[in-house]
């Protein structure tokens, strides 16, 4: 019985060892999810206002210096400077999409690894600390029955072997 319980005791341990690492790994992921996501979310911010800087000035008509030091407004740039502007939010527009998607994924994921976390309850904790108490309790009564068995064996001149 005593050695059935120290198994299963030392099964336990392991078992909570392991759940303990999990949690600590989870946890160390789910930060750096975190982060990840407050990053990106930055990123859109700053990719949301350098779009709309960039349709007020074309809206209202600043002006401008050319490389060659003429002065110009938005309104009177050549078509090949508009194509390259809108080919400019385009590309923020799919850099926007694509962190978006991110963002979405990662909190998918960060949820997932919440609901795994969730998992493991009080109960199972005082589950290993009630087993904890038992496995002592045994390791006295096996004490208490070592020692009848010593002054039985001497009483009757029987040699005795403690087994360990």
């Amino acid at each position: 019985m005593y050695n059935d319980l120290q198994k299963r005791y030392v099964k336990e341990i392991k078992t909570n060892q392991e759940q303990s690492e999990a949690i600590k790994n989870l946890t160390i992921k789910l930060h750096e999810l975190e982060h990840n996501l407050r990053e990106q979310r930055q990123r859109i911010e700053q990719l949301e206002c350098k779009k709309v800087s960039w349709k007020t000035s074309a809206v209202s008509g600043k002006r401008s210096r050319t490389p060659e030091g003429e002065v110009t407004s938005c309104r009177d740039m050549s078509k090949k400077e508009e194509s390259c502007c809108s080919k400019y939010l385009e590309l923020l527009l799919k850099e926007i999409k694509k962190l978006k998607k991110e963002n979405e994924k990662l909190s998918a994921e960060r949820r997932a690894l919440k609901n795994e976390l969730a998992g493991l309850d009080k109960d199972f904790f005082e589950e290993i600390e009630d087993l904890k108490h038992a496995v002592q309790e045994s390791v006295k009564l096996n004490n208490q029955y070592e020692k009848c068995l010593k002054q039985i064996s001497v009483l009757y001149g029987l040699p005795f072997t403690a087994h360990l």
